[in-house]
């Protein structure tokens, strides 16, 4: 027992004057959505406690939700290789606009589950890595996701069918798409206007994360849920690349590391997130973090599964051809592999 006592004071001694070695450094750090679950349980308590306590106190940050900040999420990537904030995260579908490699970190209809996802994102993420860098002037430091993106709609939808015609808000191209391909028409809606344009019958449906909508009161507006995951909005949180190479070598090797603390408690925080939505969307079951409603739940029949893979090939297969031979190269051999699926 004193040699166990005398370890852990050595080391925490080590851990101390490690800390006092590190030069004080800030950051401005612009997060997800301030209305997300994990905006709460992860980002907050990580930047205002986790990396400080780290550290020492030698580096503190101040975290903003992305509202907040006044942004809608796709120039997130444009100011961190500026410089107009430090730190920052997205959603690799808002900002694939500037990059069709992105959105192969998230195709519809690859990941049933989250455990899926996370496999694919840690596949593909070293090509993501590389190209951040090379083209964008962004290190990558984390990937992140949110819940099921899935359907909250106006009138009952019972079974695939019964999209057909519907007004769909979605977001990103491939999401579109896929919504397309299900006979449904996007439309493309920031977040905030989703609740009006549904009270107002502007859209039918509108596709968020099963948490997300709950934390937003969608159910206020949308009485009918369909459980069908399209994908999980997997995102990410970059530092500019010309604010990472000033930094010193110690501080770089510390947010290395507590990225990836960050990492692992955001996709643990959104899994248990994602096993108790469905029951607090639907009153039914265990209901541990959102608030309970009382939402008609209904999910893809056996027979519309083989209709929805054969959807997901047909908008892998048309992403891959405006992504390019090498991209779709570098997929089959990361998130492909991953996925168990080849694009032609």
């Amino acid at each position: 027992m004193r040699k166990i006592i005398f370890t852990l004071v050595m080391a925490s001694a080590c851990m101390s004057a490690a800390a006092q070695d590190l030069p004080k450094t800030h950051f401005k750090v612009v997060g997800g959505g301030s209305h997300n679950y994990t905006f709460g349980s992860t980002e907050k308590p990580f930047w205002e406690e986790t990396l400080p306590q780290a550290s020492g106190g030698q580096i503190t940050a101040d975290l903003s939700g992305l509202a907040e900040s006044g942004l809608k999420g796709p120039e997130v990537v444009r100011l961190m290789r500026v410089g107009a904030i430090d730190i920052g995260m997205g959603v690799f579908a808002y900002v694939s606009s500037d990059d069709a490699l992105f959105e192969g970190v998230d195709l519809p209809g690859m990941a049933p589950d989250i455990d899926s996802a996370h496999k694919i994102a840690q596949a593909y993420r070293p090509v993501l890595d590389k190209r951040m860098r090379e083209r964008h002037g962004i290190k990558l430091l984390a990937t992140a996701s949110y819940t099921a993106q899935v359907f909250f709609c106006r009138e009952p939808v019972k079974q695939l069918s019964d999209l057909k015609g519907k007004k769909v808000r979605t977001r990103g191209r491939n999401m579109a798409d896929y919504v397309t391909a299900l006979g449904a028409n996007p439309v493309t809606l920031p977040f905030a206007e989703v609740v009006t344009a549904l009270q107002t019958g502007v859209i039918d449906c509108a596709v968020t994360g099963i948490g997300s909508g709950n934390a937003a009161k969608w159910f206020e507006v949308a009485n009918n849920l369909y459980n069908l995951p399209i994908d999980w909005s997997v995102g990410f949180y970059g530092i500019g690349l010309k604010r990472w190479q000033k930094l010193d070598p110690a501080v770089q090797k510390l947010l290395q590391e507590q990225a990836q603390v960050l990492e692992d408690r955001f996709w643990a925080e959104t899994k248990r997130e994602n096993d108790f939505a469905l029951a607090c969307n639907t009153g039914q079951g265990q209901c541990q973090i959102h608030e309970k409603a009382h939402m008609i739940a209904a999910a893809p029949t056996v027979q519309d599964q083989e209709s929805l893979r054969e959807v997901a090939q047909k908008v892998a297969q048309a992403w891959g051809k405006r992504c390019g031979k090498e991209c779709v190269q570098q997929w089959n051999e990361t998130a492909g592999k991953a996925a168990g699926i080849t694009i032609r």
